[in-house]
Order: structure tokens, then sequence, then C-alpha cells
């Protein structure tokens, strides 16, 4: 029983040292009050994080059209096939028909 009052005195001893109250309050203002606090730290990281895996799919998403454009400069085959599929094109004296399904039909042939 001494002993627990010894220690619960040597608590309140160091309580009493103004070096830690004042390390323990900075801490706390770092910590939550600041306006670059520690969830704020950690939500920039997250973010941060998220942007980098962003330019890293943009990049690989840029080389891929880089390919795609060097493929229709050197191939005229291609570059026809390209215009007419993505852009309808046609030659002279040729029809073209499209045929889209309508939209409540449209999911029932994707299985």
């Amino acid at each position: 029983m001494i002993q627990k009052v010894k220690i619960l005195l040597e608590a309140l001893g160091a309580l009493r040292n103004r070096y830690l109250i004042t390390g323990a309050i900075a801490l706390f203002w770092v910590t939550f009050i600041s306006d670059i606090d520690l969830i704020y730290l950690l939500r920039s990281k997250q973010t941060l994080i998220a942007q980098e895996r962003q330019v890293v799919h943009y990049k690989h998403e840029i080389h891929a059209l880089y390919t795609q454009l060097e493929d229709l400069s050197s191939n005229p085959g291609r570059l026809e096939k390209f215009a007419r599929e993505h852009y309808f094109m046609k030659r002279e004296n040729e029809d073209l028909f499209r045929i889209i399904p309508p939209p409540n039909e449209a999911h029932q042939f994707s299985d």
C-alpha cells in the first residue's frame, strides 16, 4: 500500500516538471489543434498517393496512345479502319448503315 502511494507521488512529481507539461501541451497542439495537424498530414499523404497512382495510369495511357499514333501513321490500312470505325467515314459511292440496338435490349446481349 505504501509503495502504491510512493508511485503515485512520483507520478504527480513528474507532472510538476514544467518541461514535461510543455512537451505534452506542444504534442497535443501539433497532433490535434494546429492548422497542419496529424489528421491533415495523413489525409494529404493519402491524396498524394492517389495522385501518384493517377500519374502512373496516365503515363501508361499516353504511352499506349503514342503507340497507336505511330501504328496509324505508318500503316494506311489501319488508318482507314480506324477512321471507318471511330468516325464513320466512308468512301465515295459507298453506303454506310449503322445498326444501334435500343437501350433496353443492349443489356440483354452482354452475356
